[in-house]
């Protein structure tokens, strides 16, 4: 059992994101939910909005979003997570790039118009 006093490490968290992504893969999506939530809330608390890894958590939150069709949390975290990236590590780093790429691929199995926003314009300039 986690202590108080570890229940907030980063490595802690890093588990629980693991454990997050474990149950998505294996499509447990209700746990997987339930931890990934956790990873990002307590990021967010621990090491601020804007943290590589508390984006990473946003990113896989929205992937978990994507593949249970709600399309709408998943394009809120992805927007947010591809802002926070492209302010933090660059618009040419893999996180960014990747959070940019899932955006692309929610939008075409949402059957969103290609009428492309700026940021999403962004993301297609840069993939080429």
């Amino acid at each position: 059992m986690q202590s108080e006093q570890h229940a907030d490490h980063p490595e802690t968290l890093e588990i629980i994101n693991d454990l997050g992504l474990l149950c998505r893969e294996q499509k447990r999506y209700e746990e997987a939910e339930k931890l990934l939530t956790e990873a990002l809330n307590k990021r967010q608390a621990t090491l601020g909005h804007d943290h590589p890894h508390t984006l990473e958590s946003m990113h896989e939150l929205a992937v978990l979003y994507k593949e249970k069709g709600d399309y709408d949390k998943a394009q809120l975290l992805l927007i947010q997570a591809i802002e926070g990236c492209r302010l933090k590590l660059g618009d040419t780093h893999p996180y960014t790039l990747e959070s940019m790429n899932n955006l692309i691929e929610l939008y075409e199995s949402w059957g969103k118009p290609k009428k492309p926003k700026s940021g999403e314009q962004s993301c297609h300039k840069l993939k080429l």
